[in-house]
C-alpha cells in the first residue's frame, strides 16, 4: 500500500534539512482515517504532541529523540529492535529514557509499544493497566515506580534488571524474553509470572522478597550459589544449573543440569546474538507445561519481527513552498 501526502509550507521550515534523499527518519500518526507524517529525529515527539488517546504512531527505522513522558494511551510501532537480514527487520531506536505515565495516580489503560530499541532506562511511572511491551530491546533497567496491573513484556531482549521498587505488581508477565539480569524488589502480594524465558546472568546474591513468583518453562542460568527465585516461589518445568535453592521453593518437573552446553542446538553457551534461535538439542525431553519446548523456542517462540504496520522508502522533495512526501506502508506477517 503506497501513500502520498502533501505537507503545507508551515511544516517546511521544520523539515527542510531532510528534503533530500530516501529512507529518511519519519513518524506517521494515524488518527482514525487520517494520517500525518513527521520527518526527522524529532518526528516521534511531534507525532506524540499531535496524538490523542487511541491513536497509532508508526516509526520508521532510524534514531528518534525520546520524550519526557508517554502519558497518552497509544499504540507505538517500530521497524524492529535490531538489524537482521534473516528476520527482515531494521532498527528503530528511541534514544534515551522512556517513562510511561506522568508520575501521578492517573490510570492509563492499554498502552502498546512494539518493535523498538529503547536505548536507555524504562520507567513505569503511573497506574498502568493492560500494557504490552512486545518485541523490544531495553538496554538499561526497567523500574516499576508505581502500582501496575496486567503489564506484559513479550519476546523482548532486556539488558538490565527488572526492579519492582517495592510497588505492587498485580499480574506482571515476562513471556518469551531474554533477561540478562535479575527480576526482584516487588512488594508483598505482588504476582510475577516468568514463562518460556531465559535468565542469562543472574546475580550471585539472593533476593528474598515476599512477592509471589511463578516460574514456568524457563531456563535459569545461574551457575553457582542459590537460585534467587523469590520467597515460596513455584517453579514448574524449568531448567536450572545452580547448586542450591531454598526449601520453601516448590519445584515440579524441573531439571538440574551441569552446563549450558548441554541445552542449545545452535550454540554451546547462552550468549545472545541476533541470529540465534535458542532451539534445544532435545526438545522432546525438556517439555513445558504447555507441551512445547522449555525456553525461548517454546510457547509463542522467539519471534522478533514486529506484528505491526511499517513505513519505509520515505522520500521528501521540494516543489516551491510545498514539501512532497512519499512513503510505503504495509504490515509485517
Amino acid at each position: 500500500m503506497k501513500k502520498f501526502i502533501l505537507l503545507i509550507s508551515a511544516l517546511f521550515y521544520t523539515v527542510v534539512a531532510y528534503a533530500q534523499g530516501t529512507d529518511q527518519v519519519s513518524a506517521i500518526l494515524q488518527h482514525g482515517d487520517t494520517e500525518t507524517i513527521f520527518i526527522g529525529n524529532t518526528g516521534f515527539a511531534q507525532a506524540y504532541e499531535a496524538a490523542v488517546d487511541g491513536d497509532v504512531i508508526i516509526l520508521s527505522q532510524g534514531i528518534f529523540n525520546t520524550i519526557n513522558n508517554i502519558s497518552k494511551v497509544l499504540a507505538i510501532y517500530g521497524a524492529g529492535f535490531e538489524d537482521n537480514a534473516e528476520t527482515n527487520t531494521a532498527t528503530t531506536t528511541i534514544n534515551g529514557t522512556v517513562r510511561l505515565g506522568d508520575g501521578s495516580d492517573t490510570e492509563f489503560d492499554g498502552i502498546h509499544i512494539e518493535g523498538v530499541k529503547i536505548n536507555g532506562y524504562m520507567g513505569l511511572n503511573s497506574q498502568l493497566k493492560n500494557v504490552t511491551i512486545q518485541r523490544c530491546c531495553i538496554t538499561n533497567n526497567i523500574e516499576l515506580n508505581h502500582n501496575t496491573e496486567n503489564v506484559t513484556f513479550r519476546q523482548c531482549y532486556m539488558l538490565g534488571d527488572i526492579l519492582g521498587q517495592y510497588k505492587h505488581a498485580n499480574g506482571l508477565l515476562i513471556s518469551n524474553c531474554y533477561v540478562s539480569k535479575n527480576i526482584n524488589n516487588f512488594s508483598v502480594n505482588s504476582f510475577v509470572h516468568i514463562d518460556h524465558s531465559y535468565m542469562g546472568n543472574m546475580y550471585s546474591r539472593v533476593y528474598r522478597e515476599y512477592a509471589q513468583f511463578l516460574w514456568t518453562n524457563s531456563i535459569i542460568n545461574k551457575l553457582s550459589g542459590d537460585l534467587p527465585l523469590g520467597y515460596a516461589a513455584i517453579v514448574k518445568n524449568c531448567i536450572f544449573f545452580a547448586d542450591n535453592y531454598y526449601n520453601d521453593v516448590d519445584l515440579e518437573n524441573c531439571y538440574r543440569l551441569n552446563s549450558v552446553a548441554d541445552i542449545f542446538a545452535d550454540s554451546e553457551n547462552g550468549d545472545y546474538t541476533p541470529t540465534r534461535t535458542f532451539e534445544l538439542k532435545d526438545p522432546e525431553t525438556y517439555v513445558g507445561t504447555d507441551g512445547t519446548p522449555i525456553g525461548l523456542s517454546g510457547g509463542a517462540g522467539w519471534n522478533k519481527v514486529p506484528s505491526n504496520p511499517y513505513v519505509s522508502k520515505v522520500n521528501a522533495t521540494l516543489s516551491g513552498t510545498q514539501l512532497n512526501v512519499t512513503y510505503e506502508a504495509g504490515v509485517n506477517k
